[in-house]
């Protein structure tokens, strides 16, 4: 079941003021709820939940592999919120299988993340905030795709993690925010969400600019590269780092990251006119 729901599990929806108990299992869909104002539903949420920082006064119930089954029994939850491509389908199998109801979220694309607050808001009485969410995002997405989007393009090579060395696709949101700002991701051409690339295909394709996302601005992420000095992006000292809790996950705080990636990219360009 994805956002518009199935006929086996028709989307539930609950009137204002009602308190459900919630279990997240994927800690943007924990941020999105608190977005909406509806945290005093959590009862419990995945690993690695962090944001905002309240979030981690709540019990967690296991990461998207492996659950506390008998602790999700103990808290007792109304409902149970997984991520369409983030929740191995087994895990959402067994615990309906547990008689639990699990409610799917698609938020893989940027098209996906007002769609998904709109779902949520309809199934949790928060549809007024849950419009003006994805109306804001909607409106500074546009915004971004106004200003930069015709800009002169730029190669870029996104790294998802250095060993193995894993990028993203043409499908994955970060590429499209690439391509939003301007830039052509250099694997676009690759249908998976997060494939596993070579260091020789990267040295092929030679970017311009390589970016990675990071909790602060941490140089070692480019250390790989640094062996190869022929790369443009590093003729042009062009390596940066993106915030991870703005990038990673797929909420409205998409946008910031947007923004981040467009300015670096900006600054890119301008590195290659000083440069001929």
């Amino acid at each position: 079941m994805a956002c518009d729901g199935d006929l086996e599990n028709p989307v539930i929806s609950f009137k204002e003021n009602e308190v459900l108990r919630i279990i997240t299992l994927s800690p943007h869909l924990g941020e999105m709820v608190y977005d909406l104002g509806a945290e005093h539903m959590l009862v419990g949420v995945s690993a690695y939940s962090n944001s905002p920082k309240e979030i981690l006064q709540l019990p967690q119930i296991g990461d998207a592999f492996m659950l506390d089954l008998e602790r999700i029994t103990l808290l007792r939850p109304d409902i149970i919120l997984a991520w369409e491509v983030g929740t191995p389908t087994r895990i959402i199998d067994e615990l309906r299988n547990f008689g639990y109801r699990v409610e799917v979220v698609k938020s893989n694309q940027l098209k996906d993340i007002p769609l998904a607050y709109e779902f949520l808001g309809e199934m949790l009485g928060k549809k007024g905030r849950a419009r003006i969410i994805a109306n804001t995002y909607l409106k500074d997405l546009m915004k971004l795709k106004e200003v930069y989007e015709n800009k002169e393009s730029i190669r870029v090579f996104f790294q998802i993690d250095e060993r193995p060395l894993f990028t993203v696709g043409r499908y994955h949101y970060i590429s499209e925010l690439i391509k939003l700002c301007g830039g052509i991701n250099i694997f676009t051409d690759l249908p998976q969400l997060a494939p596993s690339v070579s260091i020789e295909s990267v040295i092929i394709r030679d970017p311009e600019v390589i970016l990675a996302s990071a909790i602060d601005s941490d140089k070692n992420k480019f250390e790989l590269w640094l062996r190869w000095p022929g790369i443009r992006a590093n003729q042009l000292q062009n390596l940066y780092t993106i915030k991870a809790d703005r990038l990673e996950r797929p909420t409205s705080n998409l946008i910031k990251a947007g923004q981040e990636i467009c300015k670096k990219l900006d600054q890119s360009r301008i590195k290659r006119f000083e440069d001929i």
